[in-house]
């Protein structure tokens, strides 16, 4: 059993790496894996249909949860094609990158385009990152390191506490005239000190004048920086950078909760 599981890790799942690192297979194919290995983990490569004594949802958990750690092939092309979003949203140049940009003439990490004018490599990977609840599971894990603020929306980027202010104060995010502005938008420089200018619709109810304070109070923390570039992280294993096993426990983990 332990050679069968080593052998599915290091070829069965390996030898289609290089086309789904580039490519969304189509439905048909992560099933005709998965039907590979199960036929081998558990008929030990006989052609007659065997066994499965374990749902293969179990058998690819972490073994620290009871599974094989086996990785699901589908989650994994997901994880896979991530890498080239989190490329194309960070601070990485290259010819590739140019090309998109020329293409589709928009920014990259915020707008989708025109669908027909994109190709269906550009939409296979919009699609992959965008499922998922809220704005898709990709975009769910982005968190901003607050420079200068030109590039951080204000009210639905993740800038503070790892949570986007839109869902910490929907009720404040309801009376603000600052929706979809930039966080350097919410305020001025008062020679080298920065002061927050945050406007309402109306006065504020008293309970609403509480959840104004603990806002000011959340925003005293952070401190602006002058001529520094905002700096997109990812906020899956509290690292920063992106990896690829990281996209693929964020993929698992959010299976699990929806189970």
């Amino acid at each position: 059993m332990a050679g069968r599981i080593c052998l599915i890790k290091s070829v069965i799942s390996a030898i289609p790496l290089f086309y789904l690192s580039i490519f969304k297979a189509p439905e048909f194919v992560y099933k005709s894996i998965i039907s590979i290995q199960q036929r081998f983990l558990w008929g030990w490569g006989k052609e007659k249909r065997s066994i499965s004594w374990v749902s293969w949802e179990d058998v690819c958990k972490p073994k620290e949860e009871g599974g094989l750690g086996i990785r699901d092939i589908r989650r994994f092309n997901y994880a896979l094609l991530a890498k080239w979003r989190w490329r194309i949203v960070s601070e990485e140049k290259g010819r590739w990158k140019d090309l998109l940009v020329s293409k589709y003439g928009m920014n990259l990490d915020r707008s989708l385009g025109p669908v027909k004018f994109q190709s269906w490599w550009w939409r296979d990977l919009q699609k992959v990152c965008t499922e998922g609840e809220g704005g898709g599971w990709f975009h769910n894990q982005l968190v901003w390191k607050v420079g200068g603020g030109e590039k951080v929306n204000f009210w639905e980027d993740v800038w503070i506490d790892n949570i986007n202010l839109k869902s910490l104060y929907p009720r404040l995010f309801s009376l603000s005239l600052d929706q979809g502005l930039m966080v350097i938008e919410v305020g001025e420089w008062v020679g080298a000190a920065w002061r927050w200018n945050l406007r309402w619709r109306r006065d504020r109810f008293e309970w609403e004048t509480l959840l104004e304070t603990n806002l000011v109070q959340l925003l005293s923390r952070v401190s602006l920086l002058k001529d520094q570039k905002d700096v997109q992280m990812w906020g899956c294993d509290g690292l920063g950078s992106f990896s690829v096993n990281s996209a693929y426990d964020c993929l698992a983990k959010q299976a699990r909760s929806l189970h």
